[in-house]
């Protein structure tokens, strides 16, 4: 069909060579053997179709011919129907994993369609899928086929006697957690900590659970459908009474839940967890049972919750340190701020340098190389303000002898309400890391530190 106009110019051209254009041609012309029946559509298969999950989607479909200007042939009947058999061949020969969409979810509101003598394109059909009678986790493949057509009229193109429809839900792969809200919990134990915290991105916020006891739990409205292939989790950053037994559910109107994955044991860590479910799902809600915490407290909380789906991230790497160990610096003011203060996890302790000036620096062996030091997490100091670190020089080496310098901050903030991150570009492996500060806030002769991290 796509070469029938270029095929009717290019024979016109040569009766016109042929002929000089000087002798008479037909004002029809009858090229019988490109006049073929196809299906709307079926040049450029596949035709990818979204569907919304909550309502039955519909798209029309007909038959036309081509290769002539004459259409006087006659009524043409063409019969026309889903064929799943074509769905295996289809993957085999484009490297494709389509599934067959079920019988139940897809219906033709005829399966004869008409050509009226004098039209080239037939009455239309529709095909309607039915969102709920499929499970979106998967892409379907529809194939919709010329069975047969009034014999002795026109014959049909094997090329393009077949539509394929791929069919998709339209689930989103991203949290999009601007969109979420709270659906109900067990108990808040006050008003600063709130369900809502679980999703503002800060590892140092949390939900806290009223002292009523075991289990407590929270659910949320992701307000769109989501493909859901686990759950990233991170506990409280200061507490024991982390959950330990946690069940996760989802669900589709908020009533009925569904178990994806129950998790005896989760690990007893700062660490952000990846979790993978069996199976994944489609899910406009999920729900979050702790049903035990590592203290056997009537209480615990949680400190960000949330799905994931396509590309896995990565867990995250305990950096313990607890093991870290300072091993040189430039100063310390007194035995009471010293450097090791900055990695002791709390952001409340500080290392203050002595008053002489700067620049002031330390370095911290980490007792072991690590695969990848991506950057730098920094707490100001909470206490007192004004001579915040500005430029500062992160360096790394595998043996304290050789230093590579991996970021420049020239303009650190100094929001101490907030943990800064500054990430590394190119992340290289190492043992030491070195912080060198070059200038300060104030412009005084000392700086400090609540807190510095790698990861």
């Amino acid at each position: 069909m796509k070469n029938i106009i270029a095929l009717v110019i290019s024979v016109s051209m040569g009766i016109c060579v042929f002929n000089s254009c000087s002798d008479p041609y037909p004002e029809v012309i009858e090229l019988e053997k490109f006049m073929y029946l196809s299906l709307s559509g079926a040049a450029d298969n596949p035709t990818i179709k979204n569907v919304e999950l909550d309502e039955n989607a519909s798209f029309p479909l007909s038959v036309s011919y081509g290769g002539t200007t004459n259409y006087n042939q006659g009524e043409i009947s063409v019969q026309v129907a889903v064929d799943n058999s074509l769905v295996a061949a289809y993957n085999t020969e484009h490297n494709t994993s389509y599934l067959a969409l079920p019988t139940e979810a897809v219906t033709l509101d005829k399966t004869t369609l008409t050509i009226a003598d004098g039209s080239r394109i037939s009455d239309q059909l529709n095909v309607t899928i039915k969102a709920n009678m499929a499970n979106f986790v998967n892409d379907y493949l529809l194939p919709i086929t010329i069975q047969s057509a009034t014999e002795g009229k026109i014959p049909v193109n094997e090329e393009f006697k077949t539509v394929y429809y791929v069919i998709k839900g339209n689930v989103e792969m991203e949290p999009m957690k601007e969109k979420w809200e709270v659906l109900d919990a067990s108990s808040v134990w006050q008003a600063d900590f709130p369900v809502e915290k679980i999703w503002d991105g800060n590892r140092n916020s949390y939900w806290h659970t009223d002292l009523s006891g075991m289990p407590q739990w929270f659910s949320v409205n992701l307000n769109g459908y989501k493909l859901v292939e686990g759950f990233t989790w991170i506990n409280r950053q200061d507490g024991d009474a982390v959950p330990k037994h946690v069940v996760f559910e989802t669900s589709m109107d908020g009533n009925n839940w569904t178990e994806v994955l129950d998790v005896p044991e989760m690990p007893n860590s700062k660490m952000m967890q990846v979790l993978e479910l069996p199976e994944k799902v489609i899910a406009r809600y999920f729900k979050v049972t702790i049903q035990s915490n590592w203290a056997n407290a009537p209480y615990s909380y949680v400190a960000e919750v949330s799905p994931w789906a396509g590309e896995k991230p990565e867990d995250e790497y305990d950096w313990e340190k607890k093991s870290w160990r300072v091993i040189s610096y430039s100063s310390q003011w007194n035995d009471g701020w010293p450097v090791s203060n900055g990695m002791d996890g709390n952001k409340n302790s500080t290392w203050h340098s002595d008053l002489n000036g700067m620049p002031q620096w330390f370095i911290v062996d980490m007792q072991k190389s690590r695969p990848a030091i991506k950057g730098f997490l920094i707490w100001q100091r909470q206490e007192d303000h004004g001579m915040e670190p500005k430029h500062v020089i992160f360096s790394v080496s595998a043996d304290n002898e050789e230093w590579t310098q991996v970021l420049e901050v020239t303009e650190m903030s100094n929001d101490y309400t907030v943990e800064l991150d500054y990430k590394v570009s190119n992340p290289p492996p190492g043992r030491y890391f070195k912080v060198e500060v070059k200038s300060n806030w104030g412009n005084g002769g000392w700086t400090y530190f609540g807190e510095v991290s790698t990861y």
